[in-house]
């Protein structure tokens, strides 16, 4: 079954200063919030509240000026950071399918769902006081994320 545009989604997305620029012409299929070393270090931030895209969901794909780093393997996620304003851009994952893109970088957040979880709780800053349920580890942590991202694949693919 051939994957179909949705005409009716679109969410332009760039970094801070708008020198690398890009949009979505499908929901998210994964949302939630990572507290990893990795993620605090890529975005100077206690924790990333991260919008999980397929890569066959972008269009207009301008990030010429974002210089790409894996910050460790694994996991084998291209971290982008723009050369101008020096903020996340956009990541890339799984062979460059899935697409990460930080929630602040989104222009309109109404069409995104809410987050769904939080990930390597054992390395939060600080403590989170909301209902989402809270993983802590690497195994657990990369096998919830997964199986959210799995699902939502199998969920397109499937048309379910």
């Amino acid at each position: 079954m051939p994957n179909q545009i949705n005409t009716s989604f679109n969410i332009e997305a760039s970094c801070s200063c708008g020198a690398n620029t890009f949009s979505f012409t499908h929901a998210p299929i994964a949302h939630f919030v990572c507290h990893c070393q990795m993620c605090q270090q890529y975005t100077g931030k206690a924790f990333s509240d991260v919008v999980v895209f397929l890569k066959q969901d972008v269009t207009d794909l301008n990030i010429a000026q974002s210089t790409f780093k894996r910050f460790k393997l694994p996991p084998n996620i291209r971290r982008g950071v723009c050369n101008v304003c020096a903020k996340p851009s956009i990541e890339f994952g799984i062979l460059d399918q899935l697409v990460f893109v930080p929630k602040a970088n989104l222009k309109d957040v109404s069409q995104i769902p809410p987050e769904s979880m939080h990930i390597f709780y054992h390395r939060r800053q600080q403590d989170v006081a909301d209902d989402l349920p809270k993983y802590s580890g690497f195994v657990l942590s990369q096998t919830v994320a997964s199986r959210l991202i799995i699902q939502a694949v199998a969920k397109r693919v499937l048309g379910g």
